[in-house]
């Protein structure tokens, strides 16, 4: 289940006022209900439990845990508005997955996840090293 969908994961530095890593990141393939024909142009997003969409909005990173995906490195996200309040009971989490890619593959296809935001086992070993590093908040933006 791939998609020509063209989506960036940015960190972004305040400090430094610049972006300081990017690469590839997934979003929901979104057909838990009802098929989604569009899924591979373009992305389509919802906040229903089991609709395997992607969940716009603020988000709070939360926890580091345990995943049985790839690194085994999960970050609980934390909705902050309507539109992703039931971040948690979806259990919309970052993590890694090893069938990201860790640059842009076009026009090759990356993955559809079940609304989580999955990125490379590489990429996710970076942010992993960041946020460890920080003892601030850290927030995460899911646009369109």
């Amino acid at each position: 289940m791939f998609t020509r969908v063209a989506t960036v994961f940015f960190v972004y530095d305040f400090k430094q006022q610049k972006v300081v890593a990017q690469n590839v990141v997934t979003h929901g393939a979104c057909e838990g209900f009802e098929p989604n024909d569009t899924r591979y142009e373009k992305a389509k997003f919802g906040n229903r439990v089991d609709s395997h969409c992607s969940e716009l909005g603020k988000y709070k990173i939360g926890p580091r845990d345990y995943s049985s995906w790839d690194i085994h490195v999960k970050y609980w996200l934390e909705g902050l508005e309507e539109s992703n309040a039931n971040a948690r009971e979806r259990v919309i989490v970052l993590h890694s997955w090893d069938v990201v890619p860790n640059k842009e593959i076009y026009p090759d296809y990356t993955p559809l996840s079940w609304g989580c935001p999955a990125v490379s086992n590489a990429f996710m070993i970076t942010l992993d090293e960041r946020l460890k590093a920080t003892k601030k908040p850290v927030l995460l933006w899911i646009v369109n």
